[in-house]
């Protein structure tokens, strides 16, 4: 009888093992550096202003969201967006967009300025006010929108 118990323990442990390996698994988990200066992947930073010290707002491929106020400034996280939300706002800044072929002169101080980065390769469109391509106005209100209110600028 006791060996039966003892038995029983054994194959109730390894089940519960092997669930906890598998719940821990289907976790969806960051992926690279959680500092977007850092980041290798891709991410979206959209700057507004000509300041320096400019809010700044990125989006990287893992999901985060980050802000930070002025370029030397340090970042805060915001949260983390769902898969879906950014795979659609990578998607329509490259595919839409099109901002790794689109040719602007960026102005000397512009009011919003939107780059795509991944790695060391970035791509970079600015416009002053009411100069701004349509796509890419309605690209940055999507985008800004992401961010709670309390930040947005």
């Amino acid at each position: 009888m006791s060996f039966r118990v003892v038995r029983l323990f054994f194959v109730f442990c390894v089940l519960w093992i092997t669930q906890l390996s598998v719940a821990n698994a289907q976790r969806p988990a960051p992926t690279g550096s959680l500092f977007p200066n850092r980041f290798t992947g891709r991410q979206i930073v959209v700057e507004v202003g000509s300041a320096p010290d400019r809010p700044e707002y990125r989006l990287l491929d893992n999901g985060l969201l980050f802000y930070r106020k002025g370029s030397e400034g340090s970042f805060t996280q915001l949260g983390q967006q769902r898969k879906d939300s950014t795979m659609k706002a990578f998607a329509r800044l490259e595919q839409e967009c099109k901002i790794k072929t689109t040719r602007q002169e960026k102005p000397e101080k512009p009011d919003v300025t939107v780059s795509w980065k991944r790695a060391k390769t970035e791509f970079t469109v600015g416009w002053e006010k009411g100069q701004a391509p349509e796509i890419y106005k309605q690209f940055y209100e999507r985008f800004i929108a992401l961010f709670p209110r309390i930040q947005r600028k």
